[in-house]
């Protein structure tokens, strides 16, 4: 499942996830976006991968790579907080999609990624 985070900031979308994601939670997720995308102009994002498990099946996944490719080019900047295992598999999937900026943090920086995110 996933949860928006951030709510109060116009220029950084915020979003947390946990457990494994479903097909209909990354649906949800891409309505969400869409739905912030059209309120700002390039926005940061910001990804929590603490609490994050994976993918439930390989639709899921599907879903996720279609979303990555659709919004290759609308974040100013892309924070992903997370540990080591995530940051090692995401990082040589990251430059393959999306164009935009990207800097990993550790579990314990939530605040200097929406920051960062924001500065861009």
């Amino acid at each position: 499942m996933f949860t928006e985070t951030l709510t109060t900031q116009d220029d950084v979308v915020g979003i947390a996830c946990e457990g494994k994601l479903t097909e209909d939670d990354l649906k949800r997720m891409h309505a969400l976006l869409h739905e912030r995308l059209r309120s700002e102009d390039k926005p940061g994002l910001v990804i929590d991968l603490t609490g994050t498990e994976g993918y439930e099946g390989l639709a899921a996944l599907r879903e996720d790579l279609k979303m990555d490719a659709t919004h290759r080019n609308d974040f100013r900047r892309i924070a992903v907080v997370g540990d080591s295992k995530w940051m090692d598999w995401g990082t040589s999937l990251a430059g393959l999609l999306t164009r935009s900026e990207m800097r990993w943090f550790g579990p314990g920086e939530k605040d200097e990624a929406a920051e960062w995110a924001r500065s861009g």
